[in-house]
């Protein structure tokens, strides 16, 4: 009836093959960032061994099939007392800050996400948290304005797959921002100091889909494996189906370069989830002050090796996506897991909780187990990924130089 053989990469395979662009089309370097919060159990997180014959510990054994995909740091940060309200700011700036200035994941979107539909992409798989803005977002801008996270799974799929990619929204949304845009110019005018900012940050959100809709309308080519996304992506029958579909959606979100910066908030810094699912008893948050509770300090362990799991089936997923050429989606990705506190119960950020992964594309020196014994600030790590993305810059946040070890040489 045939026969199926491997085909070379040939120029039509390209979403521009067709125009005979292909040649000069070049699959890009995504990032994407996972957070979860309450740190961990420094006795069930460490991994053991030489940087390249190590083993993986008990919550890191889920990530053992991609072991040599991974690099663990450990040793990194130099930063002593934390808090949760300034842990996820440590995360993604190096700094223990409630009003955190830019992020690195954005100083890497300026470089990279410039043509995308959307130059980054946040969501969260846990509710908003009401006590503090620093408990519910990742990413700040430039002004230290926290960029919108999307909650419901539903919603992100819409935005990423349904929304802007069809011609008649397009026209349709840009009819609806004109409409807004002359009334809230007469009303700035007369607003105080106070509405004045709310105005301004209204005007900004409505700018960005503006400019989403300009770089959709400009993009001259389709996105690729568009029509390849269907609506089964979202599973939202209980928390591990959410998780999924969340991982799902970030994966999808790279392979049909709707964004080539997304991060996820796993579980928030304070998360007050009961897993009942892996039939744990105890929130979240009060499992992570374990201190001499055996009961909790297993149940906050067996919490954290399913998150880890949820990473690598990240992971997985990413590798089951093709590219044009035959290269996966992780080939072309680098992804970072971690939380911005070490030990839970001590609220403590030296030694962070810190997992890379990428492929062949990433520019990371993975299979490795990196011990930095002269504990560098964090923000030397995340300096390194954004030279990796290209951005030449020489200093970032309280940077003191580059991770040694972390990229290939």
């Amino acid at each position: 009836m045939g026969a199926c053989i491997a085909l070379p990469a040939l120029e039509i395979m390209s979403p521009l093959g067709a125009r005979g662009a292909a040649a000069t089309t070049k699959i890009p370097r995504r990032l994407g960032v996972f957070h979860k919060g309450n740190g961990i159990d420094p006795a069930g997180w460490e991994a053991t061994g030489t940087e390249t014959d190590f083993v993986l510990s008990k919550n890191l054994q889920p990530l053992q099939p991609f072991i040599k995909d991974i690099a663990v740091l450990s040793n990194v940060s130099n930063q002593k007392k934390g808090d949760h309200y300034g842990a996820m700011p440590l995360f993604m700036t190096g700094i223990q800050n409630r009003k955190p200035k830019k992020t690195f994941d954005q100083v890497i979107a300026d470089q990279i996400g410039t043509t995308t539909q959307f130059k980054s992409f946040q969501l969260s798989a846990d509710p908003v948290d009401v006590r503090s803005t620093s408990l519910n977002s990742l990413s700040y801008d430039e002004e230290g304005r926290p960029k919108p996270v999307e909650r419901n799974a539903q919603f992100a799929f819409d935005r990423l797959f349904r929304g802007l990619g069809d011609a008649s929204v397009r026209e349709e949304m840009g009819s609806v921002l004109d409409a807004v845009r002359e009334p809230t110019s007469v009303l700035m005018k007369r607003a105080s100091h106070l509405d004045k900012d709310v105005i301004s940050n209204y005007l900004d959100s409505v700018r960005d889909v503006e400019l989403a809709i300009e770089r959709q309308e400009n993009n001259g080519a389709p996105r690729p494996h568009l029509d390849k996304v269907g609506k089964d992506v979202v599973q939202l029958d209980d928390f591990p189906s959410k998780m999924k579909t969340m991982m799902d959606l970030v994966a999808l979100a790279f392979w049909t370069d709707a964004t080539r910066v997304a991060s996820c908030i796993m579980a928030l810094e304070s998360s007050r989830r009961i897993h009942d699912f892996l039939d744990l008893k105890a929130d979240f948050h009060w499992s992570s002050h374990f201190n001499k509770n055996e009961k909790l300090a297993v149940e906050f362990n067996t919490a954290n090796t399913w998150y880890i799991e949820q990473f690598g089936q990240a992971i997985a997923r990413m590798k089951s996506l093709k590219e044009y050429d035959g290269s996966s989606v992780f080939d072309h990705s680098v992804l970072m897991f971690g939380s911005g506190l070490s030990h839970g119960g001590s609220h403590l950020a030296a030694n962070l909780p810190l997992v890379l992964a990428g492929g062949s594309k990433s520019g990371l020196n993975t299979g490795r187990l990196l011990n930095y014994p002269e504990q560098p600030p964090y923000a030397n790590c995340l300096l390194t990924l954004i030279q990796n993305f290209g951005v030449e810059q020489e200093q970032y946040s309280n940077s003191t130089g580059t991770l040694d070890r972390l990229l290939k040489g």
